[in-house]
């Protein structure tokens, strides 16, 4: 089976992942626009008219902001929890959403897609696996997430690869000039992950198999791809643990499988 997965753009002005099995692709999350998704999509081969399903983290308006004009464009169906859908910023989303539990599987073509509960600050917020018929790889996706808990631990234990946040340096974060009450958002257990707390994540999914890790939802203010990779990479390498490591760039596709 040919599979390719791409981060094509993370951060804060936008996030979405793109999977292709064989003939068959589906996004997670679609952040901007539907022209950037779109030229995006088409940076790594793909094309947005043979996207079967789009998949909601949660309804934060960088990662669905592009999908309201995307699904309708191109019949797109997308998969989002109820909570996420009427807490939904863009009322027209409903007429191309297909309304799940927080816990649902769901098959396109050749893949098999089941999300699992994050901790986000949303109206509800889960990340996925994508695995593959007949494959040993398998993808896990968790991103927009203040802690991570055994529940998580357990979903992304067995992937090959994982997309996992982190999002921001504590120091970086403290000394900066964000409000004190941003500031308390983004550490609580509601907020983001921080390049320790992944660091140690990473470690602990290492030691269950997981091969390859990209860093995901990377803040341009609080934190650098130097700093998140030096800090996640040393915690692997003091662990004995050899994976492939790297960051998802903000405004280009970063190869993942």
């Amino acid at each position: 089976m040919d599979i390719e997965a791409y981060t094509l753009y993370s951060g804060s002005t936008g996030n979405s992942i793109y999977i292709r099995a064989d003939g068959d692709a589906i996004l997670i999350d679609g952040g901007k626009t539907q022209a950037a998704l779109s030229r995006a999509v088409d940076s790594v081969g793909g094309e947005l008219s043979s996207v079967r399903a789009v998949f909601v983290t949660h309804e934060h308006r960088d990662h669905i902001s592009a999908l309201d004009v995307t699904a309708r464009k191109y019949r797109i169906p997308v998969h989002i929890t109820e909570d996420s859908l009427y807490a939904s910023p863009f009322p027209g989303l409903a007429v191309s959403a297909v309304c799940h539990p927080p816990l649902f599987t769901e098959r396109v073509g050749k893949m098999t897609v089941k999300s699992f509960l994050s901790s986000h600050d949303s109206a509800m917020a889960v990340g996925y696996t994508v695995s593959f018929d007949g494959s040993p790889l398998k993808l896990g996706v968790l991103t927009d997430t203040g802690c991570v808990t055994d529940a998580m631990a357990d979903a992304l234990s067995g992937c090959s690869h994982v997309v996992l946040e982190s999002n921001h340096d504590v120091d970086m974060l403290m000394h900066g000039s964000y409000p004190f009450f941003l500031k308390e958002r983004i550490l609580s257990p509601t907020g983001h992950l921080s390049n320790d707390d992944a660091a140690s994540f990473a470690v602990r999914l290492g030691k269950s198999g997981v091969r390859s890790f990209v860093l995901f939802h990377l803040s341009r203010e609080n934190n650098s791809p130097d700093i998140a990779y030096f800090t996640v990479g040393e915690a692997l390498a003091s662990a004995g643990i050899d994976a492939a490591l790297t960051t998802a760039p903000p405004d280009a596709p970063r190869r993942i499988i």
